[in-house]
Formats: C-alpha cells, structure tokens, sequence
C-alpha cells in the first residue's frame, strides 16, 4: 500500500541523512509521487516520522517477543536478538540530535517506550539470575543500562569514523562480551557454544 511504502521511504531517507536533511520535495520525489500525494496520507513530516517509529516498535516488539518465545533459555534469546540487530540498519547520530531538538512530544514518547522496554528486559535479567545463567551478586540496574542496545548504539556511534566494518558489527561484539562478562560458567558455556556455532556457520 501506498502509505507503507511512504513510511519505509521515509524511514530509509531519515536514517541515512537525519531528518531535517530530508525535505517533503525529498520524499515525495524518491517515491516518484506528487507531493500532494504524501499530503494525502500525512499531516506533515512530524506526522510521517510519528508513524515511522510506531511501526519499528511495533516490528521490533513482535520480533523480540517472538525470539524469547522460542528460545531454549534467556541466554539464547538475548543472542538471537543481539544477533538479530546485525541485520538492521541503525540510523545516523544526527537523526537522533534531530529528534531531540526538533520534536520534544516524540522524544517523549521514545522514552516512555523505552522504559516499558526496559521493565521487561530488567524482567529477564532477573529471570538468569534465578535460573543461574547471570551471577547473582549483580546490580541489576548498573547492569542493565550497560547492556541496554541504546547505550552500545551511542559507543558505536562515538567510533564510527574510525572503523572500517559496519557499527553492528562493533555493537554485537560489545553487547556479547558484556552479556559473557556478566554471566556464570553455565551461561559462558551457552554463549561460547552459540559463537563457535555462529562462526562455523559463516564459513
């Protein structure tokens, strides 16, 4: 539909060039519609960006609640998903220096997001440490916000113009050794078999 491709189109744009770079002109010629076109679907920008973000919640609420559905333990789930996060193109710094500074009520509500996510992450860090994956002298908060992926996007992106390889490769390899370093012999173990299995499938 047209207003799905719309919000893709924007989404791509907005993550590669931030959103102040990207003019309705932009949009709409990249799309090869009308301007009034967008105007039909949209308010205005802030309404697309509004709708661009709802949708990658929601896509990643389904695909995280989905891993952890299927997975063996919450070792597992937390790999597939910091593995999953490979695969995602990861927006450039300034879209977020944008969104702080040109739209306070969505910034609002990407923290209020965050902290529902946050509940439910805190939720199965406790949960390993119960089941003894995660060693239990640990503070959950500190903890959390060092494995939080936001925390490890900003190191990423502090680095970004001295590394070669793609940031989600420098943000995977952080939030694993950090997840290993917090965890017991029996999650080190999980977490050295599912590396050594990811390895020799990329051979």
């Amino acid at each position: 539909m047209l207003k799905e491709r719309i919000l893709q189109q924007a989404t791509d744009l907005f993550s590669l060039h931030g959103i102040k770079n990207v003019s309705m002109d932009d949009l709409a010629s990249s799309l090869g519609i009308s301007k009034r076109t967008i105007y039909k679907n949209f308010k205005n920008k802030e309404d697309i960006l509004k709708n661009c973000i709802l949708v990658s919640w929601e896509n990643r609420g389904q695909r995280i609640t989905e891993i952890m559905r299927q997975s063996e333990n919450v070792i597992d789930g937390c790999l597939q998903i910091i593995d999953d996060y490979k695969c995602t193109r990861l927006p450039i710094a300034i879209f977020w220096e944008d969104i702080y500074k040109y739209y306070p009520e969505i910034y609002r509500c990407i923290l209020e997001d965050a902290e529902k996510s946050n509940i439910y992450l805190k939720r199965l860090l406790k949960e390993g440490i119960k089941d003894n994956y995660f060693r239990e002298n640990l503070h959950v908060d500190e903890t959390f916000f060092m494995l939080d992926m936001s925390t490890c996007i900003i190191i990423s992106n502090i680095y970004s113009v001295r590394i070669s390889f793609p940031r989600t490769n420098l943000i995977f390899n952080i939030m694993v050794n950090m997840l290993r370093g917090i965890s017991t012999d029996r999650g080190i173990e999980i977490i050295d078999k599912y590396i050594d299995n990811l390895s020799h499938s990329n051979n």
